[in-house]
């Protein structure tokens, strides 16, 4: 290779690499429209391994427990309302600080706690369990949360 050609590549490379770390219209729009990793590069790296597009399963996941989340809060005033108590001692504390705090801080630790699970959503937990069993179990046990509640109102 000439001596010439070697430092084009090298102002080319300089080039990319400073194009690469600029903050661009092109740079958001190729990370909103551009393709993203999907899955990892070799199989044997599939467990423990981040990738950038889940799918629309751990979407449709996290949106039904956000709103079921919403709803627990709704209907855990309704009973407190009427003469149920709060189990939860830190939610407990909450509701008897002020009830928007409550919610807010109820819809917030559950978006914090998802957004944790789906960043792992290809790890398991002591090498077990995979965290997407984990995330989507917990959209039944919400359900089930939220019969119990109407339950309750039910019998009031």
């Amino acid at each position: 290779m000439k001596p010439e050609s070697r430092v084009v590549e090298d102002l080319s490379s300089e080039r990319r690499d400073d194009t690469r770390r600029r903050f661009s219209t092109r740079t958001l729009l190729g990370a909103l429209f551009r393709q993203r990793r999907r899955q990892v590069r070799r199989d044997e790296d599939m467990i423990n391994s981040y990738i950038d597009w889940y799918g629309p399963w751990p979407l449709l996941a996290s949106l039904l427990i956000i709103v079921l989340s919403f709803m627990d809060a709704l209907l855990t005033m309704i009973l407190l309302n009427n003469g149920a108590m709060e189990m939860n001692i830190l939610m407990d504390w909450l509701i008897k600080k002020d009830v928007q705090t409550f919610a807010a801080a109820k819809i917030a630790i559950t978006g914090l706690a998802l957004v944790i699970l789906v960043m792992h959503f290809n790890f398991r937990v002591y090498r077990i369990i995979a965290v997407r069993y984990i995330m989507y179990a917990l959209v039944p046990v919400y359900m089930l949360l939220i019969a119990h509640e109407i339950n309750m109102l039910a019998q009031i």
